[in-house]
């Protein structure tokens, strides 16, 4: 790890202090999150922050910052696969017209074959796994916002007074150490990109994906057991000899999600969740699983002080997680309740409660302005979740 690796959490932040300026670029391994954190960070709203601090820099802010705030969409592009065009295609296929040679403009560009401006994000996933002379061809969006006859919206060069919009150009791809059929990236092309690096072992990346999870309807099991386990959300090796080559990484643990709330039969359940996350990451959240299963959450929900705990304590993760997708306004002051009740023979930690608590409301945000949740709050307002 170094002291600028960033929790997938972290990326927007990154965005927006960077991307008005440069191309923003970020390395990591597969599955941590890269492509799924720019996706969500792409919305109205950032575009338009983005797009001030840009047009400020530029000294064109003035005349349009009226076009700015009347965007009601901006568009992301993320079809664009550097490895599976040619290099011919980037600069687009050569014609001749009346004895000259010209340049066809390939639809894949945005804004290509549309009416009026267009604004947004190019986004170019696994850049590096194209070779180094398709991202060498496509380093000149970056420096003067052409390839071929293609003209980036809004590029300081290209497009000035943004006639056709106003286009930002963010890239990830795999490093060549994540044995992930990358290329690698030669410093000529480096240099014009602002890096960082997505990486599990960046402070915070547990919580913030333990967040994100809660508020993405993540199956509860799951967040239970890399509560339990933070060990587990990412053991992904690059030099694994495995007949599959996966691991336990943030994709695969949202695969695992949907696979649970499936319900599949005994008999290949074992093997889905090993066919997604490796063998023995399967084996500790099985046990979990079924650990979670034979509790009555019911019983918690309706009766609060006198229903079970389970004893061992990662029994008792799983039986508080399982509140996680039942909580409502109407028991919400009962899950309170059984989660509070800490001690000899109760749950083990109050960091239990903290963890359920805040994660039935990152899911139900409406739970915040109740009284219960702040008085829950300033009782556990030292631990945090």
């Amino acid at each position: 790890m170094t002291t600028y690796d960033l929790a997938p959490n972290m990326m927007g932040e990154f965005l927006v202090t960077n991307l008005p300026y440069r191309p923003v670029f970020f390395n990591g391994p597969p599955g941590i999150g890269k492509t799924q954190g720019i996706k969500q960070f792409c919305t109205v709203e950032n575009f338009k922050v983005i797009a001030e601090k840009y047009l400020r820099w530029q000294g064109k802010w003035d005349q349009l910052k009226d076009e700015i705030a009347t965007i009601t969409e901006v568009r992301v592009d993320d079809t664009l696969r550097l490895g599976n065009v040619d290099l011919l295609d980037l600069g687009g296929i050569p014609y001749v017209e009346e004895g000259v040679m010209k340049r066809a403009v390939p639809e894949f560009w945005m804004g290509v074959n549309e009416d009026g401006k267009v604004f947004g994000f190019l986004y170019l996933d696994e850049y590096t796994h194209a070779g180094r002379e398709k991202q060498t061809a496509a380093q000149q969006l970056m420096d003067n916002g052409t390839s071929g006859n293609y003209r980036l919206p809004g590029h300081r060069v290209a497009d000035p007074d943004c006639e056709l919009g106003l286009v930002f150009i963010i890239a990830s791809g795999n490093r060549q150490s994540d044995k992930a059929n990358s290329h690698g990236m030669g410093t000529q092309t480096g240099t014009r990109f602002t890096h960082a690096t997505v990486s599990p072992a960046s402070e915070g990346f547990v919580e913030g994906w333990l967040g994100w999870a809660a508020a993405n309807d993540v199956h509860p099991s799951v967040l239970a057991f890399i509560k339990q386990s933070p060990g587990d959300l990412f053991n992904l090796d690059p030099n694994q000899k495995e007949e599959h080559p996966t691991a336990a990484t943030p994709r695969t643990w949202e695969a695992v999600s949907h696979i649970v709330k499936d319900n599949p039969p005994i008999s290949i359940e074992f093997a889905s969740y090993a066919g997604i996350v490796g063998e023995q990451a399967a084996r500790s959240f099985v046990a979990i699983l079924h650990a979670a299963r034979s509790i009555n959450v019911d019983e918690a929900l309706v009766d609060p002080a006198n229903a079970s705990i389970p004893a061992e304590i990662g029994h008792q993760f799983a039986a508080a997680s399982l509140l996680i997708r039942r909580a409502t306004i109407d028991n919400f002051d009962n899950v309170i309740e059984y989660v509070e009740r800490i001690g000899d023979g109760e749950f083990s930690s109050p960091e239990i409660a903290v963890f359920v608590v805040n994660a039935i409301v990152r899911r139900q945000p409406v739970l915040a302005e109740t009284s219960s949740y702040r008085d829950f709050t300033i009782r556990w307002s030292e631990i945090s979740s």
